[in-house]
């Protein structure tokens, strides 16, 4: 027998945040399946705490903050992996038990460092937009050197049998299954922008077509983007004229959309490729497609919540995007910071088995200063790692998301997570009636620490920092 005047069930539940947060939108505007916030929080089976993480390194290797970091598997029939990381002048090799072993102190200090693999060499490049570009295979750590050798601007890309890279002068490639001879200059083969400005990144890219994979590079200006195809680039990028068979191009796809955070810039295996805009927003072109989306709307915030239109327009460079585990991390300084102080989660899962849901955010993560990550996903790893972004707190390796985990690293510092999760508004079902909430049911998990409750109406905070007991 129903209570006289008792709002019904299924109206005065709060479903799962299916389509995560929504800074954006008024408090009366959100709907069924959104949050406000989810601070440290996301949605996997219901509204969970995220996990933490771990130091690798338990003493800093010295007052200066992490610039670059990868793992670099090699050796082909005899497979090895090192850990690579850049602080201060340094290139090292940093084990799982901590141990450094230093590869170079000759870098130039305090920039940006990219790491990128390539398996027909079986080495690693290194560069940092001043730098010559140098190398390492597993044994020597050695400067490129040969015919017009580039200081790359970002991270060098990966395109069939050649490498590219970005210089003034614009886009750089070598000679096939070479590191030792580049373009320079080219009046045929250095691709340059249509519109003002410098090239900020370059990233591989494939399509699918009825029987065939067609690769390319996807280019960026600020605000532009650009698609690099073909299958033969010259048999002599030094000659003056275009070698025979040459059918490298490039094109304008896009004249407004670019990046000026290279790092931000991830494919995800089936989904497709995104980047922070130099605009602050978040942009998706989809596998196979060269038209994109705008997917950020839902993280700029109209309230007291800093969301991405916060950025740091004088740090951009410090955005990074990092997939793994089914999440992308867009990782971003808020405010005044230099490094990323602030994540948002995409939830990829739900992005590739719900499209009519959207893109759907958790966050935002805080607790973190992780100035750069990256994934090990070979030879039996499958771990996130970042370094420390903020010099005060010191050179610092970390593992994330660490299983069980419920304090986030900070140094030498484990500090607890604080997760906050605000629903949307609640009307029950008719929005102009006074209500009187006689009780609240809550099924909730917590591993440690004191779970509170607010409840606010349009009007403000009804009840603030009541303690959750069980019952």
């Amino acid at each position: 027998m129903a209570l006289r005047n008792q709002i019904a069930e299924k109206v005065a539940t709060f479903p799962d945040p299916h389509l995560g947060i929504n800074l954006r939108e008024s408090e009366e505007h959100l709907v069924d399946g959104e949050a406000r916030l989810m601070q440290n929080c996301f949605r996997n089976g219901g509204v969970r705490i995220r996990r933490g993480s771990s130091n690798l390194n338990t003493v800093s290797l010295g007052a200066f903050r992490i610039l670059g970091g990868h793992k670099y598997y090699y050796g082909g029939v005899s497979p090895a992996g090192k850990r690579l990381i850049a602080y201060s002048n340094k290139i090292s090799v940093l084990s799982d038990a901590a141990s450094e072993t230093n590869l170079t102190t000759g870098m130039t200090t305090g920039l940006i460092t990219h790491f990128t693999t390539w398996s027909i060499t079986d080495s690693v490049y290194i560069s940092n937009g001043t730098d010559t570009l140098r190398k390492y295979d597993g044994t020597t750590f050695s400067t490129v050197s040969g015919t017009a050798i580039p200081s790359p601007r970002a991270r060098v890309a990966v395109y069939l049998d050649r490498l590219f890279a970005i210089t003034a002068n614009g886009i750089e490639h070598t000679n096939p299954r070479s590191d030792s001879v580049w373009s320079t200059n080219s009046s045929w083969c250095t691709y340059r922008p249509q519109t003002p400005g410098l090239f900020t990144a370059i990233a591989p890219v494939s399509w699918k077509g009825t029987d065939t994979i067609y690769p390319g590079l996807l280019a960026f200006q600020e605000r532009s983007t650009y698609l690099i195809t073909g299958a033969d680039f010259g048999s002599d990028v030094t000659s003056a004229t275009a070698t025979t068979g040459y059918d490298g191009g490039i094109d304008l796809i896009d004249p407004t959309v670019g990046t000026a955070s290279p790092r931000s810039v991830c494919s995800v295996p089936g989904v497709g490729t995104f980047w922070f805009t130099a605009d602050r927003n978040v942009y998706w072109m989809k596998e196979g497609a060269f038209v994109g989306q705008f997917i950020g709307d839902k993280l700029q915030s109209t309230g007291t919540t800093a969301g991405i239109e916060s950025a740091n327009l004088a740090a951009l460079d410090a955005v990074w995007m990092e997939y793994y585990d089914n999440i992308l991390i867009l990782a971003i300084p808020i405010g005044s910071a230099t490094y990323a102080s602030t994540q948002f989660w995409l939830d990829i899962r739900s992005l590739r088995d719900h499209p009519e849901y959207g893109p759907v955010w958790y966050g935002p993560m805080t607790g973190q200063t992780i100035g750069n990550a990256w994934v090990e996903n070979q030879q039996g790893n499958s771990v996130l790692y970042g370094g420390e972004g903020n010099a005060s707190t010191a050179a610092f390796i970390y593992s994330m998301r660490v299983a069980s985990v419920f304090t986030d690293a900070v140094g030498t510092a484990d500090n607890d997570i604080v997760m906050a999760y605000q629903t949307a508004f609640k009307s029950f079902g008719t929005p102009s009636r006074e209500k009187y909430v006689q009780a609240v049911h809550l099924d909730c998990n917590g591993f440690a620490g004191t779970a509170t409750l607010d409840m606010l109406d349009l009007d403000g905070t009804l009840a603030s920092g009541v303690n959750i007991t069980a019952s």
